[in-house]
């Protein structure tokens, strides 16, 4: 079958490889839509979180079952499906408190073992959510990010008057502002970036204002850091208001130095969101099925999993016009 194979630092390769065999207790999934996602990028440029190379990468799906092991309950050939991507280790105290998301060696598929980027994956029954039959599954390949926005949202317990800052406008970010105004009926919600394409995106998803870079003096209740950097990061920071809660869902690719004494003196909190639960996933699926958020702006370009090596350097390229990119294996 195709595949895009991670063999290195912004090696990224199509080839062939084995069709997955189905165990006992898995579904072989054929992938309708895989989609690229920020820590892909971390891979691609860093190595992070990679366990195995070559590795079969991406950990975000959305496909129709072909077959399944003799295992197997609740699910059938022919149904439309995701699954819940993360690894846990099962062992420390989160995963003994059911807190998957904060697992102390928390993986992924794509990482740990083989990822979507290919035409089939086989995956074990008890991560799969079920998808409905009228679904579109382009829109459903974005139930993954969808949800870790989701997850930004109930830990931010957003208000339709909070007045809310979110810098950092790539998918997470624009599916955050979606959510905030869709589902929370947010009202003022400021969009930062330095990229003007993302920043029209942005307005057209629900952002009440745009720009690239805030005035300085002008503070909000609630402020999320999408972007990932040390200066988005600083910027977040002076931005917060005094009593205001400082949300950060990035991962950060070194360590860096920040003015703790500014969120001392404002009393401020620090707040990370970690993606998410299984049942963010399972809403994430229910609100794009039932048509609640249309997530088709955000989706940007579809490869063939032939193409992975160009699709890699679009989104590591100076053009931050694209947003999410999609494969079509």
């Amino acid at each position: 079958m195709k595949a895009a194979r991670y063999y290195g630092i912004q090696d990224v390769r199509y080839e062939e490889v084995e069709k997955p065999a189905c165990g006992p207790d898995e579904a072989l999934i054929k992938v309708a839509y895989a989609g690229i996602c920020g820590s892909d990028l971390h891979i691609y440029n860093k190595g992070m979180f990679i366990q195995n190379i070559p590795e079969t990468m991406g950990h975000e799906f959305a496909g129709i079952i072909e077959a399944v092991g003799d295992q197997v309950k609740g699910f059938a050939p022919g149904d439309a499906v995701i699954a819940n991507p993360m690894v846990p280790c099962m062992a420390c105290e989160s995963c003994r408190n059911g807190s998957y998301n904060t697992c102390e060696a928390l993986g992924f598929i794509g990482e740990v073992r083989p990822g979507c980027f290919g035409e089939y994956i086989a995956i074990a029954q008890d991560t799969l959510i079920p998808v409905p039959a009228q679904a579109d599954l382009k829109q459903v390949a974005l139930a993954e990010p969808l949800a870790v926005a989701l997850n930004i949202c109930k830990r931010a317990d957003f208000k339709p008057e909070d007045r809310v800052a979110l810098i950092g406008v790539g998918p997470i970010g624009l599916l955050t502002i979606l959510a905030a105004k869709t589902l929370y009926g947010v009202r003022e919600i400021t969009a930062v970036d330095i990229s003007q394409a993302r920043l029209d995106l942005a307005g057209q998803v629900g952002a009440s204002s745009v720009c690239t870079q805030l005035p300085e003096g002008l503070t909000f209740n609630k402020v999320i850091d999408a972007a990932g950097q040390p200066i988005t990061f600083n910027t977040a920071v002076r931005h917060v208001e005094a009593n205001g809660v400082l949300y950060v869902v990035s991962i950060f690719e070194k360590d860096f130095i920040f003015d703790i004494n500014t969120l001392v003196s404002k009393q401020a909190t620090l707040v990370g969101c970690n993606v998410y639960t299984r049942q963010n996933l399972e809403d994430a699926v229910q609100v794009i099925a039932e048509g609640k958020l249309d997530v088709s702006p955000i989706i940007s370009r579809v490869f063939d999993i032939t193409q992975c090596a160009e699709a890699f350097q679009l989104l590591n390229s100076a053009d931050k016009s694209v947003a999410k990119v999609l494969f079509q294996p």
